[in-house]
């Protein structure tokens, strides 16, 4: 007897994942495959947008060959920013710009800087960065203005695996929102912002609301994946935004700690004062059934656990940094103070780490310490924003990612947020919420509830020494964004 599943597909930076769901939602089987990332020149990263697709339609057909599933709907996430650019017929003419790298970010700080920093911000809900469609395609403009002139469609990587199965030409608000070429306000694309790269709309696929159907699986995708015919294939959106609804932060005043390459703080709500969100420098876009999300990245929480780890051990690398950091706790007032901004900070391009308070009599152990504080201090300073911002208080806090299973970072962030912290029983937090998506625009799945593995609640003592060293590290970072301001005397406000 055949079995019914849901598909929840995440195209990550680093792996493609695909999960299979029973009609519950509960994962039966998970396959990934690694992302290739392509250097044209060493300070470049790429990706083959083809090659991710063949190989997803290789795993889906090799499961179809050798399961007894029976697929009833797809849903889709990825990561934002990169974009596919394709010809008529299809084909993809260059390799997609990583959404990190960097090489427009002096591009959209000029356009930035012209257009009304303030004015970019209040339309497409972003603060102007390198990482944005809107700095590739800037660079694009000025590097290869051939390819953009042989462009039939520019989509980004959920919405050419849509394109794929469906033949369909659509994204959703979300990604869109990650371009900065859509206006949040009129949800439409902003030709104004797409004239400055010499473009227009009809470049851009057709933006349909996150969680709605993109189309059907054609009966070419369905002989090239033996997936069947017909069946409906949901845009989840941007990965972040994906995990959320796995974590079910909906409606209730949860804020959700992503962790992994990256961190990001993701609430949930309605946006309704722009002026403070810009003033916290706070991305926002809106999402399923018109709830938005806001966003706070901390750019480079597990890479700057990996480079201290390798840095300092040899063997068990990432036990060894755990179990140093946690023979610290009972000196942390002794420990450095560190600014995590390995890959910099949001409010001020061009800002990144220090240590404060560094002496020679300090060890490893003290910075692996210093590091997980660091960086959990730098989640509660961000939510704190978000909150003033929004005027939402979240009692409690959900953790997704391979970094939430370790006991003593919880425990710390439970400390230094002074409230409890869940840790989600989900392994791959994208794919559940892509296929959960499915199942509901479906019908299939009518309400969801993460299951929770585990909850550590804040230590009164512990959170009593960790609020002076709280207000040490926003002095700090208050220091160092000053600082950085007055050495750029000609920042446009």
């Amino acid at each position: 007897m055949r079995q019914n599943v849901i598909i929840g597909i995440d195209a990550g930076s680093t792996h493609l994942k695909i999960g299979f769901h029973d009609l519950s939602g509960q994962l039966l089987e998970i396959r990934h495959h690694k992302i290739q990332v392509l250097h044209s020149l060493p300070e470049f990263s790429e990706f083959d947008a083809e090659d991710i697709f063949n190989h997803l339609s290789h795993i889906l057909k090799e499961v179809m060959e050798t399961s007894n599933y029976d697929p009833v709907a797809i849903g889709i996430s990825s990561f934002g920013e990169s974009i596919v650019l394709i010809s008529k017929k299809g084909k993809v003419l260059d390799p997609m710009i990583a959404w990190y790298d960097m090489r427009g970010e002096n591009d959209i700080l000029r356009f930035a800087a012209e257009y009304g920093i303030k004015e970019l911000y209040k339309k497409t809900g972003q603060y102007a960065s390198g990482k944005f469609t809107l700095a590739k395609l800037l660079w694009l403009k000025e590097k290869k203005p051939f390819l953009l002139s042989e462009t039939h469609a520019i989509l980004f990587m959920q919405d050419y695996i849509a394109y794929g199965l469906t033949g369909n030409l659509c994204t959703d608000y979300s990604l869109a929102s990650r371009s900065m070429l859509f206006d949040l306000n009129k949800k439409t694309w902003a030709p104004d912002i797409l004239s400055s790269c010499g473009l227009t709309t009809e470049l851009l696929p057709k933006v349909i609301p996150s969680g709605e159907c993109a189309g059907y699986l054609s009966s070419y995708a369905a002989k090239l994946t033996g997936l069947p015919e017909g069946i409906p294939i949901i845009l989840a959106g941007h990965d972040h935004a994906s995990a959320s609804i796995s974590a079910d932060i909906q409606d209730n005043f949860i804020a959700l700690d992503s962790l992994g390459t990256s961190e990001t703080c993701i609430t949930a709500g309605i946006s309704n004062n722009h002026e403070k969100l810009y003033n916290s420098n706070i991305a926002f876009y809106p999402y399923y059934q018109e709830n938005y999300r806001f966003l706070c990245s901390i750019q480079g929480c597990g890479a700057s656990i990996e480079w201290m780890a390798k840095m300092f051990f040899h063997e068990n690398m990432f036990s060894s940094f755990f179990n140093s950091a946690s023979a610290m706790e009972s000196y942390a007032m002794e420990c450095p103070i560190i600014l995590p901004f390995f890959k910099g900070i949001q409010e001020k391009p061009g800002l990144f780490a220090s240590v404060k308070g560094l002496k020679d009599a300090h060890t490893k152990e003290h910075l692996c310490y210093s590091l997980l504080e660091g960086l959990s201090m730098e989640y509660r300073r961000r939510l704190e924003q978000v909150e003033t911002a929004t005027e939402v208080f979240h009692p409690k806090i959900r953790a997704v990612g391979r970094l939430s299973s370790n006991p003593f970072f919880m425990q710390l962030k439970a400390n230094i947020l002074q409230r409890p912290v869940e840790v989600i029983d989900i392994n791959e937090a994208v794919v559940l919420g892509a296929a959960i998506l499915a199942g509901k625009n479906t019908g299939i799945i009518k309400k969801w509830e993460p299951l929770i593995s585990c909850t550590y609640v804040p230590e009164k003592d512990k959170s009593e020494i960790l609020e002076i060293r709280y207000q040490q590290y926003l002095n700090e970072v208050s220091y160092n964004l000053m600082d950085s301001y007055l050495r750029m005397p000609n920042k446009n406000n």
